[in-house]
């Protein structure tokens, strides 16, 4: 069981997410834990995700960006921008 003073990660890599990114990030942030940290990984995308996250107002979501090497690589990136002390993560 998560101690609610624990910080959770969550990790949403994405490429030409335009369509869903908007109800991903709105779902998350509606969430009844608060104590989250949302690192969205932009993998190059071609369409207006990256446009989208940016506008989306929420002081928990960490953006990153990446030219276009594919999930894992995008996975792997958002590793170095989890803060510490996090003890779950969801990815």
């Amino acid at each position: 069981m998560v101690n609610r003073a624990e910080l959770v990660s969550v990790v949403i890599p994405v490429y030409n997410a335009s369509q869903f990114v908007e109800t991903c990030l709105t779902s998350i942030c509606k969430q009844t834990y608060r104590h989250l940290e949302i690192i969205v990984v932009d993998d190059g995308s071609t369409d207006d995700t990256l446009t989208k996250c940016r506008n989306f107002r929420d002081d928990r979501i960490i953006i990153v960006t990446q030219k276009n090497r594919g999930v894992s690589s995008a996975r792997n990136l958002s590793l170095i921008h989890i803060s510490e002390p996090t003890r779950h993560s969801l990815i």
